[in-house]
Protein backbone atom coordinates (compact mmCIF):
# COMPACT_ATOMS: atom_id res chain seq x y z
CA UNK A 1 0.00 0.00 0.00
CA UNK A 2 2.88 2.32 0.84
CA UNK A 3 4.47 1.62 -2.54
CA UNK A 4 1.27 2.48 -4.41
CA UNK A 5 0.94 5.74 -2.48
CA UNK A 6 4.59 6.63 -3.23
CA UNK A 7 4.19 5.88 -6.94
CA UNK A 8 0.99 7.93 -7.10
CA UNK A 9 2.69 10.84 -5.33
CA UNK A 10 5.66 10.78 -7.70
CA UNK A 11 3.34 10.58 -10.71
CA UNK A 12 1.28 13.53 -9.43
CA UNK A 13 4.42 15.60 -8.81
CA UNK A 14 5.74 14.77 -12.28
CA UNK A 15 2.45 15.75 -13.91
CA UNK A 16 2.39 19.01 -11.94
CA UNK A 17 5.94 19.76 -13.07
CA UNK A 18 5.12 19.00 -16.68
CA UNK A 19 2.03 21.20 -16.74
CA UNK A 20 3.82 24.04 -14.95
CA UNK A 21 6.74 23.83 -17.36
CA UNK A 22 4.37 23.69 -20.32
CA UNK A 23 2.55 26.86 -19.29
CA UNK A 24 5.66 28.80 -18.32
CA UNK A 25 8.09 27.88 -21.11
CA UNK A 26 6.25 28.69 -24.32
CA UNK A 27 9.06 30.67 -25.94
CA UNK A 28 10.23 29.11 -29.21
CA UNK A 29 13.96 28.55 -29.50
CA UNK A 30 16.59 26.64 -31.46
CA UNK A 31 19.53 24.86 -29.90
CA UNK A 32 23.05 25.57 -31.05
CA UNK A 33 26.13 23.49 -30.32
CA UNK A 34 29.40 25.15 -31.38
CA UNK A 35 28.82 25.66 -35.14
CA UNK A 36 25.75 23.41 -35.49
CA UNK A 37 22.22 24.67 -34.95
CA UNK A 38 18.95 22.74 -34.97
CA UNK A 39 17.02 23.34 -38.21
CA UNK A 40 13.74 23.77 -36.32
CA UNK A 41 12.46 25.72 -33.34
CA UNK A 42 10.53 24.17 -30.48
CA UNK A 43 9.21 25.64 -27.27
CA UNK A 44 11.59 25.52 -24.35
CA UNK A 45 9.29 23.01 -22.64
CA UNK A 46 9.93 20.35 -25.28
CA UNK A 47 13.70 20.84 -25.10
CA UNK A 48 13.57 20.55 -21.30
CA UNK A 49 11.34 17.50 -21.49
CA UNK A 50 13.69 15.84 -24.01
CA UNK A 51 16.69 16.56 -21.78
CA UNK A 52 14.84 15.18 -18.74
CA UNK A 53 13.76 12.02 -20.54
CA UNK A 54 17.26 11.43 -21.93
CA UNK A 55 18.72 11.82 -18.44
CA UNK A 56 16.09 9.49 -17.03
CA UNK A 57 16.79 6.87 -19.70
CA UNK A 58 20.54 7.16 -19.17
CA UNK A 59 20.11 6.77 -15.41
CA UNK A 60 17.86 3.74 -15.79
CA UNK A 61 20.22 2.07 -18.28
CA UNK A 62 23.18 2.75 -16.02
CA UNK A 63 21.31 1.32 -13.03
CA UNK A 64 20.30 -1.74 -15.02
CA UNK A 65 23.90 -2.28 -16.16
CA UNK A 66 25.19 -2.07 -12.58
CA UNK A 67 22.42 -4.42 -11.43
CA UNK A 68 23.33 -7.00 -14.09
CA UNK A 69 27.01 -6.81 -13.15
CA UNK A 70 26.21 -7.27 -9.46
CA UNK A 71 23.90 -10.21 -10.16
CA UNK A 72 26.57 -11.93 -12.25
CA UNK A 73 29.14 -11.36 -9.50
CA UNK A 74 26.72 -12.68 -6.87
CA UNK A 75 25.99 -15.77 -8.98
CA UNK A 76 29.71 -16.45 -9.39
CA UNK A 77 30.30 -16.08 -5.64
CA UNK A 78 27.37 -18.41 -4.88
CA UNK A 79 28.91 -21.04 -7.15
CA UNK A 80 32.29 -20.65 -5.46
CA UNK A 81 30.66 -20.93 -2.04
CA UNK A 82 28.80 -24.06 -3.08
CA UNK A 83 32.00 -25.59 -4.45
CA UNK A 84 33.91 -24.74 -1.27
CA UNK A 85 31.14 -26.17 0.91
CA UNK A 86 31.18 -29.42 -1.05
CA UNK A 87 34.96 -29.62 -0.75
CA UNK A 88 34.75 -28.98 3.00
CA UNK A 89 32.15 -31.75 3.41
CA UNK A 90 34.33 -34.12 1.38
CA UNK A 91 37.38 -33.35 3.56
CA UNK A 92 35.34 -33.75 6.76
CA UNK A 93 34.01 -37.12 5.62
CA UNK A 94 37.58 -38.27 4.78
CA UNK A 95 38.78 -37.09 8.20
CA UNK A 96 35.95 -38.89 10.01
CA UNK A 97 36.59 -42.11 8.07
CA UNK A 98 40.35 -42.00 8.67
CA UNK A 99 39.92 -41.30 12.41
CA UNK A 100 37.50 -44.24 12.77
CA UNK A 101 40.00 -46.67 11.30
Amino acid sequence: MKLIRSVALVAAMLMAFLFAALFVNQQEMTLSFALWETPFALSMFWWLLAAFLMGLAFGLLNGAWINVKQRLKSHKLQQELSSSTQELERIRSLTVHSSQQ
